[in-house]
């Protein structure tokens, strides 16, 4: 299961070999263990064993396993059967293959989910070993209906457990493959416990029993196989989602106008069906991969995926809020990106909406930089949303208190404060002899990269090992390059504070092979897809 994502696989012929052999080894186990092998005939015994020995050999091979605890899964295996006629040594074999079994289906498991799995192999081995010795030599003296009634409780216990431990109280319980194999083990220890308290007879409660037994065996060696199913839709939450072979992520999941978006990855071509209306994911300006507008009802409804030959869908809940204007833009998307990828999604407000103090600052410093290095004019662009309108007021008071013209001319500098789009648009044109100055929030791959060159003020380095995590991380969740809105909103979730001094830093498209053959800035993470960005100034203070 990828973190965050969604995406999930099952490899089936490990899912398999997995279910059969912990099946197969608890069968053994209680043969061993309650001696069940002396009354059945050797060559049944033979064959529990020599299954699981070979099933525990296969796997060694086909799958990566331990090694040392494939060995010792095939000796026991092979070592019960040998030692049925002395009651203490197969005995104490079954028990050391009890106590395999538990290290192996626990393994690297804590608490809770340590004592469900002990309790499980133990109720199995008991249960499996009473059968089996109850079947072949009814008079044989046992009398285990207290241990067949504690027994069911338990296994009631451990039903109950990894349904609390699930968290699939709602509708996927009975919609999800992971829900429907919980809900298995719960109704097979259930029949358990039904049976135990009905039947009577010794050995009837086990035969029967050991089919509730083994029902709960199966449901519960199949969990671990089989992906844990996405959260449920919050209304006003960014749905990240895996459809049709892709991640999916929908924002700003409010009723009205909705951004579905695809990684770079997905590729192109990608329809999103939805009311009868259908909407094609095509690039945008400044931003990566591709987007759709789709208009959505109040409540819960589904999108419907087509990528090529793949089809899946997505469920979206948009409960009764009402529509935010301009909330249906890549970068309050990727802002709400960020919080999915520190793994806490919540609402996000869109960024454009308001100029931030800190950005306010780093603007002015901006200008006082541009003025100490003598530039004869400074050319501000804008657009119309609130963030870009301050940032304007700002960049030209700043500009008026330091005595720099402000002019469109290309014989000076641009500073750039509109919002991705726009900037991404006027950069690929844009040529001063003082170079292009972009706000923070436009560092973003796909705007800074449509210049050459930009310089950019701010208060973290992108090249640390706290920005680069972020990026990494975004990149395994969905595959889109950082952003500083995204880097906020991740950094915020996870209590840290991007407060340094103002740097200015200055990107450039690079494409050179490093020693090695490792491309320089084209790994997962940096924060200029096939480029670099410097420190290109000391930090900058107030003057």
């Amino acid at each position: 299961m990828h973190t965050h994502t969604g995406v999930s696989s099952v490899d089936y012929l490990a899912l398999v070999l997995r279910v059969l052999l912990l099946t197969g080894t608890a069968l053994v186990a209680g043969i061993g263990l309650l001696r069940a092998g002396a009354a059945m005939r050797p060559l049944l015994a033979w064959a529990c064993g020599g299954v699981t020995a070979a099933l525990a050999a296969v796997s060694a091979v086909v799958l990566d396993i331990n090694t040392g605890f494939a060995v010792a899964h095939v000796a026991l295996a092979i070592a019960v059967p040998l030692a049925l006629r002395w009651r203490g040594p197969a005995a104490f074999l079954g028990f050391g293959l009890a106590l395999l079994l538990i290290a192996e289906a626990a393994l690297g498991h804590t608490s809770l989910p340590f004592l469900l799995d002990t309790v499980v192999v133990a109720v199995a081995v008991v249960w499996f070993g009473l059968a089996l010795a109850k079947s072949w030599n009814p008079d044989g003296g046992l009398r285990p209906r207290p241990i067949a009634l504690t027994a069911a409780i338990a296994l009631l216990g451990v039903g109950i457990g990894q349904l609390v431990l699930s968290g699939l109280l709602d509708r996927r319980l009975l919609s999800t493959g992971h829900g429907i194999a919980v809900l298995v083990l719960l109704i097979g220890a259930i029949a358990v416990l039904a049976v135990t308290l009905v039947i009577r007879d010794d050995g009837r409660t086990y035969r029967f029993g050991a089919v509730g037994v083994l029902a709960v065996v199966l449901a519960w060696a199949t969990l671990p196989g089989l992906p844990l199913p996405q959260d449920l839709p919050v209304p006003g939450v960014a749905r990240l989602d895996q459809a049709a072979g892709t991640p999916v992520l929908v924002s700003p999941n409010r009723v009205g106008r909705n951004l579905v978006h695809f990684p770079e990855s997905a590729g192109q071509g990608i329809t999103i069906e939805h009311g009868g209306t259908i909407s094609r994911a095509v690039p945008k300006p400044g931003a990566s991969g591709t987007w759709a507008v789709v208009d959505l009802p109040p409540g819960r409804s589904d999108l419907v995926i087509q990528r090529g030959e793949e089809t899946g869908s997505v469920d979206v809940d948009t409960g009764d809020l009402p529509e935010v204007p301009g909330t249906a833009e890549p970068e309050c998307a990727s802002a709400a990106l960020g919080t999915v990828a520190a793994g806490a999604p919540a609402p996000v407000t869109c960024p454009d909406t308001a100029l931030l103090p800190e950005d306010a600052d780093a603007l002015r410093k901006n200008v006082a930089f541009l003025a100490d290095m003598k530039v004869p004019s400074l050319a501000v662009d804008g657009d119309d949303t609130p963030r870009s309108k301050a940032a304007v007021e700002v960049v030209r008071a700043e500009a008026a208190r330091r005595g720099v013209p402000l002019s469109g001319s290309s014989e000076g500098a641009l500073l750039q404060v509109s919002g991705w789009a726009q900037a991404s648009q006027n950069l690929e044109r844009a040529w001063f002899v003082y170079g292009i100055h972009v706000a923070p929030w436009l560092l973003h791959g796909p705007v800074v990269t449509s210049a050459p060159g930009v310089a950019v003020p701010l208060r973290f380095d992108p090249r640390d090992r706290n920005a680069l995590t972020y990026g990494m991380t975004q990149s395994s969740a969905f595959g889109d390059p950082p952003s500083l809105s995204g880097y906020r909103e991740w950094a915020r979730v996870l209590g840290e504070n991007l407060s340094g001094e103002v740097t200015i830093y200055a990107s450039a498209q690079v494409d050179v092979m490093q020693m090695g053959g490792h491309q320089h800035g084209g790994n997962s993470g940096q924060w200029i897809p096939q480029g670099t960005i410097v420190a290109v100034s000391s930090p900058l203070t107030e003057k």
